[in-house]
């Protein structure tokens, strides 16, 4: 029998196809509920429900906690341990990451590593221009360029930063290459300790570019862990680096600091190996 007969004759998995089309639907909303599902899709809520239960425990999707939508994960089909931490801790950062977006007019993000850049988790992003192009270039921020990755870096650990540098130092990508110019990091992290925050690498876009923003970042602390970073973006044309630290540092601080205190009354260890 060849390959094309037996194609042919092999039934397809109608379960399959509808997870399908619920995880197109997913990414084609970039952040939808389970009524929108329903709306698009025509399936039941509780077929729903499985499908998402599914994609949840594989890893392709998880529901923020801010608004309740089901969001593509950062890290597509990843499962297991890593993912938990992630989630967990999303969860806990979720209340105080609200109240931080109510008297911050600009996108906030929670970033946590993931080995040789940062990870975005779940957003909550207000609906302007800028969160469209920032979603598609932040999802996955490079450790060098971002300031979700800067920030992590100045705050780290001196070996696990050693360590990252190390490992992005036999990148092949332009945006590593300062890995190889030990002096710059150093300066860079003696700067943000003094600053208390890190501003992202303002070289990294043109400056007549479309995608350009500017973004601030504070460090989510455990001891001396770094679990991750808060970030503020905006857009240089209407707001200074020096305006918006002037508005929101504080803001961004004691949102970092109240996570802290809700990951430490809970309990919440360091990511898995």
């Amino acid at each position: 029998m060849s390959d094309i007969t037996g194609a042919q004759s092999v039934k397809s998995i109608d379960a399959l196809r509808r997870g399908l089309d619920v995880m197109l639907a997913i990414q084609r909303s970039s952040a939808v509920t389970l009524s929108e599902l329903h709306r698009q899709t025509g399936l039941s809520k509780a077929t729903l429900l499985r499908i998402l239960k599914t994609l949840q425990q594989a890893g392709w999707t998880e529901r923020s906690e801010l608004d309740k939508r089901y969001v593509p994960t950062s890290a597509t089909g990843e499962s297991g341990p890593a993912v938990a931490w992630r989630t967990r801790l999303s969860a806990l950062a979720a209340q105080s990451r609200a109240t931080l977006q109510r008297v911050v007019p600009w996108p906030i993000d929670l970033g946590v590593r993931d080995g040789t850049a940062m990870l975005i988790l779940d957003t909550d992003r207000p609906r302007n221009g800028l969160a469209v192009n920032y979603r598609v270039l932040g999802f996955r921020p490079p450790m060098l360029l971002s300031s979700l990755g800067r920030c992590y870096l100045a705050f780290c650990p001196e070996g696990e930063r050693r360590e990252i540098l190390a490992a992005l130092a036999r990148s092949p990508n332009d945006f590593d290459r300062n890995a190889r110019r030990p002096e710059n990091v150093r300066r860079m992290v003696a700067h943000a300790r003094d600053l208390g925050y890190v501003a992202r690498d303002p070289t990294s876009t043109r400056m007549d570019s479309p995608d350009r923003f500017g973004a601030v970042s504070v460090p989510v602390r455990l001891g001396d862990l770094v679990v991750g970073c808060l970030s503020c973006a905006w857009l240089p044309a209407v707001k200074s680096e020096r305006e918006i630290v002037a508005a929101h540092l504080a803001d961004l601080q004691r949102a970092a600091q109240g996570i802290e205190r809700k990951l430490q009354q809970a309990g919440f260890g360091p990511p898995p190996a």
